[in-house]
């Protein structure tokens, strides 16, 4: 390679990393933090290979907040709380003195959307139409399914209605 081809690299070379201070190993510090519109706006500052001071944007979008359950607060439709070592999502707006589990619908449990009960007596009727459940109960032998608006009985094929019928008598 030739003194100037090797001398014309070497100032693309620099020209291109003067941009880019993080590549070159520049110093690089958090200029500021802005929350706004649901972001965090983080403005990142460095000092190019030229003197110029270089900046960035990075934006980054707010998750979903998680509050910890307390009594008089008030809940909206989707809020996210840990009650009792649990997480709940509200499905009714409150603003209890008590916990209140028809206001709230489990989240979070080993499998999300199995379980055993009891008996059938003992279904919980905080499902919504959006959820699909199904809970297995002990005394019934059986399986029941949530279909977003009932619980209905899910029959083995081979049981028959009869013998499924006669655990209800």
């Amino acid at each position: 390679m030739d003194a100037v081809t090797l001398a014309l690299s070497k100032k693309y070379t620099k020209d291109s990393l003067n941009g880019l201070g993080a590549l070159k190993g520049a110093n690089c510090t958090i200029e500021s933090i802005v929350h706004k519109d649901g972001q965090s706006i983080v403005t990142f500052r460095w000092t190019g290979l030229d003197g110029t001071v270089q900046t960035r944007e990075m934006r980054v979008d707010d998750g979903t907040p998680i509050y910890v359950w307390e009594a008089g607060n008030t809940y909206r439709y989707g809020d996210i709380v840990i009650y009792s070592a649990q997480f709940y999502r509200c499905i009714a707006e409150n603003s209890d003195a008590a916990w209140n589990e028809t206001h709230w619908n489990g989240i979070g449990t080993a499998d999300g959307n199995y379980d055993i009960v009891a008996d059938a007596e003992h279904l919980p009727a905080r499902f919504t139409a959006a959820d699909r459940k199904m809970y297995y109960s002990i005394a019934d032998g059986a399986f029941w399914l949530w279909t977003g608006a009932a619980w209905v009985l899910q029959q083995p094929k081979s049981i028959s209605k009869a013998k499924i019928d006669a655990l209800f008598d």
